[in-house]
């Protein structure tokens, strides 16, 4: 898997502009919160982001300060991490390395990649990291991911969260530990000696105290509407009397003097400034693209140099974007004066994007354009490798941009919906898909956008891979898939590894071997390694129940060892990896060591959700649970496996392993005679009268019972009768 491509400019903070107000209470109270999470949350405009920038550019001579805007795309979990470790790293070099960065999209998140990177930070020196714009990123698994490391992380990282909203963190539980500090909106507000500083000092608007007293009043201090004002009264001839003018409410104040700031600039950069706010992010070419003229480059520049809200997102001044308030006054004069030009706007701009190689901007331009078939073949287009990527949550964010009614009279996004569905286990959601592209009709039209011969072989390969404990229904669907895509199909290791895991199920060796040595064989070959070396840890396991132990100790340490050097260790998808392993440690004797590995196989093949996969983990762990003398948690795992069976439509051979584990495991846990006085427990005798009839005495029948329990985790006569005929042990004498 490899991580998704940065944005390198929301790693930059906005250059502070040399007008700005240098807020020493605020700087100052800023710095004295380095062990505490820091909320400045507070509506737009109120200059949270100019102060944050200037209090990085402050901070970073006593610490290293990372820096991450946040934006739409952040709300993949995937996407949001990569970025906030490339922020880290670039703040403090080596920390990307510290935290495993490379197998980040492999491994599950908050189990296994956020606690590397708490533990990173722990070994580092005392850092901070702002977060801006966190109100973009919405609820979901990507902002519980942030309450998560808020909980976990350092005291030596001081965490600050910039929002419009409460951010909705643990902020009672911090506030209880005196964790927290919070900035909120009074605190941003100007007061009349920092709005004169500004104005006057600034700016030169040489205005007279009781007009900046005015000023202040009419905009509550917001700094926002004072910036405003500023470019306003800069070519005014009569100040005093525009201050006048300036009442009401905020709203009322941000209209006017919007009105007033694009009045104030020639026609044609209004015309840029209009038509360019439907881009969230702004570089010439784009906005060549967009408004089909070749003079971008020289308007931003200009704007660049006279406009407060144009801001440069990184060091060359290629990409930009308009202050979020101004953008939002510019976007309501581009619907006064010509409404029906959006759409056309936002098209152009997703074609760029799509062009460009940046299919999320691209979606979601073209969603904006209401062009929903467009944004719907770019979903096809692209779901695979985001997918393949670790970014399912991204191609499910994608669909649910998709009006239900349009999506639903499409079956090629009903089929990516259903792949999306069953990649982040919800197979209720992938079989409704599956059953509603059913009715759409003409599925065996090919090939699809995303490489499938057609729909019906997409949803074949599906549910063969995804079996959900129904191996009738994996071989089926697997048999018609090898007929649907033909023997060159790119699809094919996937295909061949469905069917050898179905026959594994299935109890068939022969036939499941003979299929994942073809898997072993292509799937490396055309660069599919999850499945080629599921194929390989399959193998081992297959050898192991031949009873082959060396060649199963062979095949799982070469697994291993190629599995970590594609930096896969990690991925849920090869959880039996560390089962194949841990296994083969076990089988030569060697359980302590293999107890870690199976732990972890059983780990990720729950996070994998597909109940014969997790059964298959606790079976092989069963065994070394029980031979380091956990008895009793042996048996609660059985039960587990039985508990998973019960829930399978078709569970292949499962029941019959699972017979002979327990089976298995009462001949290790009970020596003969404690199975002997076991059995006559069962009869109704006491234990005296058992120990006359097998010739010893009441003590050492009673040390036999307490044994019994203790190893079957029961603690009465009727309990141990009933664990030992459930754990397939003789049915009691009568």
């Amino acid at each position: 898997m490899t991580a998704p491509d940065l944005v390198l400019t929301k790693l930059h903070p906005p250059a502070v502009p040399a007008e700005v107000v240098g807020r020493d209470r605020l700087l100052d109270l800023l710095s004295g919160a380095a062990d505490r999470l820091t909320v400045v949350a507070c509506p737009a405009g109120s200059g949270k982001t100019t102060l944050l920038a200037d209090w990085r550019r402050r901070e970073a001579s006593v610490r290293p300060v990372a820096w991450l805007s946040l934006d739409e795309g952040d709300r993949d979990a995937i996407v949001l991490w990569a970025h906030v470790i490339a922020a880290l790293d670039q703040a403090a070099p080596g920390l990307a390395a510290a935290a495993g960065a490379e197998r980040l999209a492999a491994a599950p998140l908050v189990e296994t990649a956020l606690p590397r990177l708490v533990n990173a930070l722990v070994a580092a020196s005392p850092i901070a990291l702002i977060l801006d714009d966190f109100h973009r990123l919405g609820p979901g698994p990507a902002h519980d991911s942030v309450a998560w490391f808020v909980e976990h992380a350092p005291a030596s990282v001081q965490i600050v969260v910039a929002s419009r909203t409460d951010p909705g963190l643990p902020l009672g539980t911090l506030r209880a530990r005196r964790r927290l500090l919070e900035v909120r909106t009074d605190a941003l507000a100007f007061t009349e000696l920092e709005a004169a500083t500004f104005l006057n000092d600034g700016l030169g608007l040489d205005l007279e105290p009781e007009d900046v007293a005015l000023l202040v009043a009419r905009t509550e201090g917001w700094p926002a509407g004072l910036y405003l004002a500023a470019l306003v009264l800069e070519g005014a001839p009569d100040r005093r009397a525009l201050v006048a003018q300036f009442d009401g409410t905020s709203a009322h104040v941000v209209d006017f003097l919007g009105a007033e700031v694009l009045a104030a600039a020639p026609p044609d950069l209004q015309d840029f400034m209009v038509r360019t706010s439907v881009l969230e992010r702004l570089c010439a070419p784009l906005c060549d693209a967009v408004l089909q003229t070749d003079g971008s480059a020289d308007a931003l520049e200009r704007l660049a140099r006279t406009n407060l809200f144009l801001i440069p997102l990184d060091d060359r001044r290629a990409w930009f974007r308009f202050h979020h308030l101004f953008a939002q006054i510019l976007r309501r004069e581009l619907d006064r004066r010509e409404r029906r030009l959006a759409p056309e706007l936002h098209r152009r701009a997703a074609a760029w994007h799509a062009a460009s190689g940046t299919p999320d901007e691209a979606i979601h331009h073209a969603v904006a354009a209401g062009a929903y078939a467009d944004a719907s073949a770019l979903i096809a287009e692209h779901w695979n490798a985001y997918a393949n990527a670790g970014r399912t949550a991204s191609v499910v964010d994608w669909l649910e941009l998709i009006p239900e009614e349009v999506l639903q009279a499409d079956a090629q996004s009903l089929v990516v919906r259903a792949w999306a569905m069953a990649l982040v286990g919800r197979e209720a959601d992938m079989r409704g898909a599956i059953a509603r592209a059913g009715t759409l009709g003409g599925l065996d039209a090919g090939p699809t956008i995303d490489g499938f011969a057609s729909l019906e072989s997409s949803i074949s390969v599906l549910t063969a891979a995804f079996g959900w404990g129904d191996v009738g229904a994996i071989l089926e669907h697997g048999a018609r898939s090898l007929e649907l895509e033909g023997p060159e199909s790119p699809l094919r290791p996937i295909i061949t590894w469905s069917l050898g895991w179905g026959h594994y199920c299935a109890g068939n060796l022969d036939e499941a071997e003979r299929w994942l040595r073809e898997t072993a064989e292509i799937g490396p070959a055309s660069d599919q390694w999850i499945v080629g070396l599921g194929a390989m840890a399959d193998l081992a396991l297959i050898a192991g129940a031949r009873g082959d132990r060396d060649l199963q100790l062979r095949l799982a340490t070469e697994t291993r060892e190629l599995t970590i050097e594609r930096g896969l260790i990690e991925a849920i998808e090869d959880g039996e990896v560390h089962t194949s392993y841990g296994a083969a440690l076990a089988a030569h004797g060697r359980a302590e060591e293999a107890l870690p590995h199976l732990e972890q196989g059983v780990f990720l093949r729950r996070l994998w959700r597909q109940p014969l996969d997790l059964a298959d983990g606790l079976l092989a762990l069963a065994p070394t649970v029980a031979a380091l003398g956990d008895y009793e948690r042996a048996a609660a795992i059985l039960d587990e496996v039985d508990e998973l069976l019960g829930r399978c439509p078709d569970p292949g051979a499962f029941p019959a392993r699972l017979a002979a584990a327990r089976r298995r495991l009462v001949d290790a846990a009970l020596s003969e005679r404690e199975r002997e006085i076991l059995r006559l427990l069962g009869s109704g005798l006491s234990e005296r009268e058992i120990g006359e009839r097998l010739y010893i005495s009441f003590n050492t029948v009673h040390s036999h019972v307490k044994s019994v329990y203790r190893k079957l985790g029961t603690t009465t006569r009727a309990q141990a009768v009933a664990r030992a005929v459930h754990l397939g042990d003789s049915p009691p004498d009568g």
